[in-house]
């Protein structure tokens, strides 16, 4: 069996709040519905370039550092590989270029956890907001200028 990877990206400004993006309507997968920034890795390249490049792609951002937070298989489709990264960002909503998706914005926990959420974000969202990863990333985020 082939298996696909895509890489998505959990950013958290400097108020702790997640960058989420509202897929389009005619989205191959999970269309209207929110999710992270981020795609499909391309043949040779590493899944931490690939999170760069989509981060960049679908928000106009780039970031210094993005660390390795889950990877798995998307549950009901055990052909797709999932690697989740995370980083923290000075960026404010004003510094989002909308490169993919009806809209890509900063949203606060609770916000972010009312949506609709794609597969993907369903599974990493929730646990991520309770993670020691969120709680340093947000630390970090306030810190930067």
């Amino acid at each position: 069996m082939s298996v696909d990877q895509v890489a998505v990206v959990l950013l958290v400004d400097r108020y702790g709040r997640l960058l989420m993006q509202h897929r389009s309507a005619d989205a191959p997968v999970s269309p209207n519905q929110w999710g992270l920034p981020g795609g499909h890795v391309e043949p040779g390249e590493e899944p931490l370039a690939a999170a760069h490049r989509e981060l960049l792609e679908e928000t106009g951002l780039t970031v210094d550092r993005l660390d390795l937070y889950w990877r798995g298989r998307r549950p009901g489709s055990p052909s797709v590989e999932v690697w989740a990264f995370h980083g923290v960002t000075a960026a404010t909503q004003d510094d989002v270029v909308l490169g993919e998706g009806q809209a890509m914005v900063f949203l606060p926990p609770d916000e972010a956890l009312a949506r609709d959420l794609a597969t993907t974000a369903t599974l990493l969202v929730p646990g991520f907001f309770r993670s020691r990863e969120y709680t340093d990333a947000t630390q970090r985020a306030r810190t930067l200028a």
